[in-house]
């Protein structure tokens, strides 16, 4: 029963996450661009070697200083690097 109230939360907050000062395209940038390594569920997953970013607390600073180093081809542009920094801080502010 955890488990399952938690992927709820975790699902209504990918959902809200288009909403507010996350735009979509951050949303749907993370999902192109960063899912292949790396998921927002917080659950740490074998096949996501970058690991779950929920429960990793940076400052925007931080968080888009570790992104210019993603091996992300071809490079986002600076705002889309800014739209999916604003989507990851907003999915971990919605965080129970």
């Amino acid at each position: 029963m955890r488990w399952s109230r938690r992927l709820a939360g975790v699902a209504l907050s990918v959902l809200l996450g288009g909403c507010g000062a996350a735009s979509p395209s951050g949303r749907r940038l993370f999902g192109r661009d960063c899912g292949a390594c790396h998921t927002l569920s917080g659950i740490d997953s074998p096949s996501h070697q970058g690991g779950d970013l929920l429960g990793v607390k940076l400052s925007r600073t931080v968080l888009l200083q570790f992104m210019h180093e993603m091996p992300v081809r071809p490079p986002p542009s600076s705002s889309q690097l800014r739209a999916v920094a604003d989507y990851i801080l907003s999915v971990q502010s919605q965080r129970p």
